[in-house]
This record gives C-alpha cells, structure tokens and sequence, in this order.
C-alpha cells in the first residue's frame, strides 16, 4: 500500500490491462469484447476505480447491456465527441455560439479560448497551457476541470447547470461542479481523448460565500458523510450552506464507499455547490483545450 507521502505525488493508480477486463466483466460487459482490451488505464485518486474504468471502456465504444443500473454512467454518449473541424493547434479565441452551434446561457462569456493539444502522458502537464500561460504569463489563476468532449455541448447550452442533476464519479463533497488548481490531476479525469475546461479564478465575487475544509475532523466527516451516504448506519455529513467549497481530494474512494476513513491527498479541489457557486464558475470560463 502507498504512504502518504507516495500518495500525494501522484495523482493516478495504474490498472493492467488483465485488471481492468476482470473489472469489466465483473461489471457485465461481454467476455467477448473485453477479450480485446489491451491497454492499462490510469485511474484518478477520488473517483470510484470501477466507474472511471466502465466509463472509459463505454467511450471506446464497448457495448454495455447494463447501463440501467449504473445511474452514474448513464448520461455518457458512445457517439459524437469529435474536436470540432474549426479548432487547430494555434489558440485562437471564438464565440461559444460558434462551439455551441446555438445559444448557451447567457451566464457563459461570449467569447473562449480554444486550440487542441496533442498530450503524451510522459511530458510535463503545464505544457497543455503552455499557449495560454504564453499569452497571459502568470498574470492570472486558473481552476481546471477534466471532461469527456462529448459533454461539452450540454455543459455549454446548460451553463453547468447539469452537474446539479448528474451523479458524479467524484463527490466527496456532493453534487457539484467539481474543479482542482492541479492540472495534472484533470488531464487525467479527462482521460485520452478528453477536453480540459480553464477557468480564470483570479478575482472573486465579494458576494460569494467561500468554505475551506481545512480541519481534518471536518473534512473527513464531509467526505464519509456523502460517499458512503447509502448506508444509513453512518453519520450524515455536515452541513456546509457556502457557495464554494474547498479541501483535499480523497485518496481512497473505494475504500471510504464501503465507509472506510478517508485519507487526503496533497491535491486540493474547488467545488461550486449552490447556483450563484456554479454561475461563478460559468462567468469565469476561460478556455477549452481538446486533448488528442
């Protein structure tokens, strides 16, 4: 088992291809296609291990039967998701009517950074931003959210509002739109073929309520409470009424769903949980980098 110390420089556990089909199968996927899959998968610390991997097989296109009992990958798309023809590798700033192809709400800037990124897991992850950090230096402070592209339309049309709605595979604090200053931590939540959302955090709302979780009891009881919210043994987790909240990533999901404590990673994460906190986020959006 990693320590602590191990934990918080890395942000990934790596699943071997033989892992990750006994995953699948486990999970009701057909021994005939998972029979092809060949690659290992990197799997963010925080999230749970065997939705993140079903989540990646459904992209790729494996058929799954059994998408009715997995609510939480239901909202996943095996088709579209192409990078628009009109973005290249050179930033480029345009309407997010054009990316849209219609109106999103009126709560989004008019206008975004695109360009895509062709991202080798090996090289350093600031190289992703290396054209907006090239453009603007470090003149601002930006929040990361990993995504798969084919949610990007609905996250534009709805203003994030969806996230409200949708069952997250990342909830240590509940229903929110989840972001983190680690970048190297959303490419991976995006996984291959995924976009990272930029937004630009520099100056706050005085308006906006603002929570850091930066007692241990706190937030593990935050954490505990909404994993393992299912089992009504446990204690519900505390009430936190702020539009923003911020604290650790957990390390151990899998664990912490069968109501294990949880243990913090070095990685922190900003999560806006009431409409005015993901309006902040939408208000503040900055840039869409495609990863190929």
């Amino acid at each position: 088992m990693l320590s602590l110390q191990e934990l918080s420089k890395s942000v990934t556990e790596t699943f071997s291809p033989d892992r990750v089909q006994k995953i699948l199968v486990e999970l009701g996927f057909g021994e005939d296609n998972v029979a092809s899959w060949n690659e290992p998968i990197e799997v963010p610390f925080g999230v749970s291990s065997t939705l993140f991997i079903a989540r990646v097989a459904i992209i790729y296109g494996l058929p799954f039967r059994h998408i009715d009992l997995y609510p939480e990958l239901d909202y996943i798309q095996t088709h579209g998701g192409e990078i628009p023809k009109f973005v290249n590798k050179k930033i480029q700033s345009l309407s997010t009517k054009q990316i849209l192809g219609g109106e999103p709400r009126n709560t989004i800037p008019e206008n975004i950074f695109i360009y895509e990124y062709i991202y080798k897991p090996e090289e350093q992850a600031l190289n992703v931003v290396s054209q907006i950090m090239d453009k603007f230096g470090h003149t601002k402070k930006f929040l990361y959210r990993g995504i798969n592209t084919h949610d990007i339309r609905e996250t534009l049309l709805e203003g994030f509002m969806e996230v409200r709605g949708r069952v997250s595979m990342r909830k240590d604090f509940g229903g929110g739109l989840y972001a983190t200053p680690d970048i190297e931590y959303a490419i991976k939540y995006a996984g291959r073929n995924g976009s990272l959302l930029v937004f630009d955090w520099s100056d706050l709302d005085r308006n906006l309520t603002y929570k850091i979780l930066d007692d241990l009891e706190v937030w593990k009881a935050t954490v505990k409470g909404f994993i393992c919210l299912g089992n009504n043994n446990k204690p519900l987790p505390p009430q936190h009424y702020e539009d923003i909240i911020q604290g650790p990533i957990s390390s151990n999901y899998d664990a912490i769903s069968h109501c294990h404590e949880p243990v913090p990673l070095d990685t922190e994460q900003v999560v806006g949980k009431t409409d005015l906190g993901i309006k902040a986020f939408a208000n503040r959006f900055f840039a869409i980098v495609y990863l190929r």
